[in-house]
């Protein structure tokens, strides 16, 4: 037999040996990794640990896992303003307890802008407002009722800074009632460095809002990447001033409270909003919130438009509008009409005793938190309710029912 033809067969089965271990080698980490990947250890920490570990090695990856604590478990560097309880009558009239509102200093804390939750050594704090409560946004991946898993990429430094950022940090309304309202508590000799999301450098409207509370001070606003997490030396923050529930564990069986707010909080930022913006042009006395070229539209939007359109009312689309104009376009209507969303935050600045009335999926009913603000600011406020189904609050597909809604304007002008 030719000895050439030997050696190559015996090159030719090496090879191929090679190439068998090695698709063995990645069946058998793929078979690693899907075992891995269950949650069967997710509530024990030490497990846990080891489990991410091994798949950060597997995947190249970098992700941690954190053991979750409340707030209450840090020590407030000052404490700001007492807690107090109330009867929320849009809550089935249930005692709220609103805690303390603290200021905090944490060293070499962990964040991100689109999480409210902050990193300190092995353990991860949020301020639940009930055990229900979903939070897993920004580098927070998923959690359980113990342990939150955490992606730890593109680390950045920073030396010092008032946190001014958390979940839904880029929505109106989580910017307007539950982030923004921190400045009204800031003070100037814990750090100069504010720190806010990035979308306050892209949405007018927000960075409009933030000024109002900036511009007469000397600060350094730093703009936070929604994909990085930041290691600050010092950080101060401040817990919730007012708080809706981010997310749900279980959507289905509502665990209360869902929400709770500091009165005087919302009347201050009204008050400190109508003073500055305040104009003596022209608006409207009949307002409908038009929602173009977005979710949560009606089917029969062509009839509702005529139907108001009928009885006296200005569609505003107030997306294409300045923070001065929506300021004003809210204080000097006296009814408001529209489809519930984050623009209904402005009910902050309507005249007490003005009428809204707001479309809202039925299946939504427990998530009475615009009541709650506008009891609150004096505003008298109704909700038309429209089938939904099972659907997300944000699905288009419902009709709004007109004969209810004329039962409802002829009962306002009465």
């Amino acid at each position: 037999m030719d000895v050439k033809l030997v050696t190559g067969w015996g090159k030719n089965l090496v090879l191929l040996r090679h190439i068998l271990n090695g698709v063995m080698i990645r069946k058998l980490k793929n078979i690693v990794i899907r075992l891995l990947s269950t949650n069967i250890f997710f509530d024990i920490y030490f497990l846990s640990f080891l489990q991410i570990k091994i798949l950060n090695k597997l995947r190249g990856e970098k992700k941690s896992v954190f053991k979750i604590k409340h707030f209450n478990r840090l020590n407030p560097a000052k404490k700001i303003l007492d807690g107090y309880d109330y009867i929320s009558k849009t809550q089935n009239n249930i005692n709220i307890n609103i805690p303390n509102l603290n200021l905090y200093l944490i060293e070499n804390a962990l964040i991100n802008s689109r999480s409210s939750a902050i990193i300190k050594g092995t353990n991860i704090y949020y301020e639940a407002i009930n055990n229900n409560e979903r939070f897993n946004e920004g580098y927070i991946e998923r959690h359980s009722k113990k342990i939150a898993l955490v992606r730890l990429n593109d680390i950045e430094k920073i030396d010092e800074g008032f946190f001014l950022a958390g979940n839904g940090s880029h929505n109106w309304y989580h910017w307007m009632i539950e982030i923004l309202p921190k400045m009204m508590y800031y003070q100037s000799d814990q750090t100069n460095y504010i720190l806010v999301d990035e979308s306050c450098k892209y949405i007018q409207s927000m960075a409009e809002s933030l000024r109002v509370f900036t511009k007469l001070l000397n600060l350094k606003i730093i703009y936070l990447n929604k994909h990085k997490t930041y290691k600050v030396k010092k950080l101060y923050f401040i817990n919730e001033v007012n708080k809706v529930i981010f997310n749900q564990f279980d959507s289905k069986n509502n665990h209360f409270p869902l929400y709770y707010y500091r009165q005087n909080s919302l009347r201050s930022m009204a008050l400190k909003f109508q003073n500055i913006y305040f104009n003596d042009n022209f608006y409207p006395e009949k307002v409908y919130l038009e929602r173009k070229g977005s979710h949560r539209i009606a089917q029969n939007q062509r009839d509702l438009l005529n139907k108001i359109t009928d009885r006296g009312f200005k569609n505003i689309d107030l997306i294409t509008k300045s923070i001065d104009e929506q300021v004003n376009i809210f204080y000097k209507a006296k009814t408001l009409i529209g489809i519930t969303g984050a623009a209904w935050t402005n009910i902050l600045f309507c005249k007490a005793n003005s009428k809204v009335i707001i479309f809202m999926p039925n299946n939504y009913k427990a998530f009475s938190f615009y009541s709650e603000m506008a009891e609150m600011l004096s505003v008298n406020l109704s909700y038309l309710y429209y089938e939904n189904g099972d659907n997300e609050h944000s699905k288009s597909n419902f009709t709004i029912d007109l004969q209810q809604l004329d039962n409802f304007l002829t009962t306002e002008n009465d």
